[in-house]
C-alpha cells in the first residue's frame, strides 16, 4: 500500500515537499511579498501584477500560521533591536503598491485570522486620479495596433506578435526598466504618441484610498512607504532620491497618524538602489527597507536591515508550490 508521501509525490510531483525535508528548513526571516489579490484574467491593467485569488491567500494565511511564526511590525523591530540570532522559522507578510484589492480581499483576511502585514503604498497612486505606469504600459499593449514598439532611442524593437498577451506586457515593462534615458512618464509619452491607444478609463480607481487606509492601520496593519511616484531610485541624483523617501514618509505619517518606520524599494533589484539608496534611508528616519531580491534573511542588524530579501508570491500558486518555492531558497542558501 502506497504512504501518503508517495500518493502526494505521484500527483504532485516536484511541487511536493516532504514533512522529513520540510522541518529541515533554515531558521531566518521568510518575507512572503504579494502584489494584486484577484483574478489576472479580469483585469483592464497589468496581469503581472496579480499574486492570487482570494481564496488561495486564505490558504496562505492558514500556511503562514501552522509553519510559522509570524512576525508583525512590533515584533519585526523588537527582534531588530534585540541584536539576538534568527534561531527559527519567521514570516512576514508583505504587499506592494496599494492596490484596493489590498483593502478588499486581503485586509478581511488577515483579520479573520488575527494577523498583520506591511502594505508598502505609493502616494502619489493613493491620493486617487492617477495609473501606475507598469499598468499604463499594459493598457497599451492591450489597445496597440502594431505587432511591434520602438521608441526613436531603442537600438532595437519590443516584439509584441506572440500570442501570449501576458508575455508581451512583460517584454515591454522589461525595456522600460532597463532604458535610462528618460523618466517613465516621458517613456509614457512616447510610447503612447507610438500606439495611439484609446486613452485611459477616466472614472476607474486602482488604489486603495485614505480612509480605507485608515481603516486598515486601525484594524492592525502598518503601512510603509514605496516612495512618492515609484521611480527607479538609482535612476535619480541623491536630492531627488531624498525628496521621494521623505515626501512620502512624511505624507503617510500625516494622513495616517502613524509612524512610518518601513520602507519598499521600487522594482528592488540589486540594480534599483545603492549604497547611498541604503544611507538615504537610514538617514530619512526607516528602521528597515525592503528590497525584492528573492532570498531568506538569515541574519537582522544594522546592515542587513536596509536590504532584507522577499520571496515573491505570484501564479496564483498553492501551499504546495510555496513550500517548493521556500525548499529551493532554502537549497541556495545551503551552497
Amino acid at each position: 500500500m502506497l504512504s501518503r508521501a508517495k500518493i502526494r509525490q505521484f500527483f504532485f510531483g516536484k511541487r511536493s515537499v516532504s514533512q522529513k525535508r520540510w522541518r529541515q528548513r533554515l531558521p531566518g526571516i521568510y518575507v512572503f511579498n504579494y502584489h494584486r489579490i484577484g483574478d489576472a484574467r479580469f483585469s483592464e491593467f497589468d496581469p503581472n501584477v496579480f499574486s492570487c485569488t482570494a481564496e488561495q491567500f486564505e490558504q496562505h494565511l492558514l500556511f503562514y500560521k501552522q509553519e510559522f511564526e509570524v512576525l508583525d511590525e512590533a515584533s519585526l523591530i523588537a527582534l531588530l533591536d534585540s541584536g539576538e540570532a534568527i534561531d527559527k522559522p519567521y514570516a512576514l507578510i508583505t504587499f506592494d503598491d496599494g492596490y484596493i484589492d489590498s483593502y478588499q480581499h486581503a485586509f478581511p483576511l488577515l483579520v479573520k485570522h488575527k494577523l498583520s502585514a506591511v502594505f508598502f503604498v505609493v502616494t502619489e497612486y493613493t491620493n486617487g486620479g492617477i495609473f501606475a505606469w507598469w499598468d499604463e504600459v499594459a493598457w497599451l499593449v492591450k489597445h496597440c495596433q502594431s505587432s511591434s514598439l520602438k521608441l526613436n532611442h531603442w537600438s532595437s524593437a519590443v516584439d509584441l506578435s506572440g500570442k501570449n498577451q501576458t508575455q508581451n506586457i512583460r517584454k515591454l515593462l522589461y525595456a522600460f526598466k532597463e532604458d535610462h534615458s528618460f523618466s517613465m512618464e516621458e517613456k509614457l509619452e512616447m510610447l503612447k504618441a507610438e500606439c495611439k491607444a484609446p486613452p485611459m478609463p477616466s472614472s476607474h480607481s486602482v488604489f486603495a484610498n485614505w480612509p480605507q487606509l485608515k481603516e486598515m492601520v486601525d484594524g492592525g496593519m502598518t503601512i510603509g512607504s514605496h516612495t512618492r511616484s515609484h521611480p527607479i531610485l538609482a535612476h535619480l541624483s541623491l536630492e531627488q532620491q531624498r525628496e521621494e523617501l521623505t515626501q512620502s514618509r512624511d505624507f503617510i505619517a500625516s494622513k495616517l497618524n502613524t509612524s512610518v518606520s518601513m520602507l519598499a524599494y521600487p522594482v528592488g533589484r540589486t540594480d534599483s538602489f545603492t549604497e547611498q539608496t541604503q544611507a538615504l534611508a537610514k538617514e530619512c528616519g526607516y528602521r528597515l527597507a525592503f528590497s525584492f531580491m528573492n532570498g531568506i534573511n538569515a541574519q537582522l542588524d544594522g546592515h542587513s536591515a536596509y536590504q532584507l530579501k522577499r520571496i515573491s508570491v505570484d501564479g496564483n500558486k498553492s501551499v504546495d508550490s510555496l513550500k517548493v518555492q521556500v525548499m529551493e531558497l532554502n537549497s541556495k542558501h545551503r551552497a
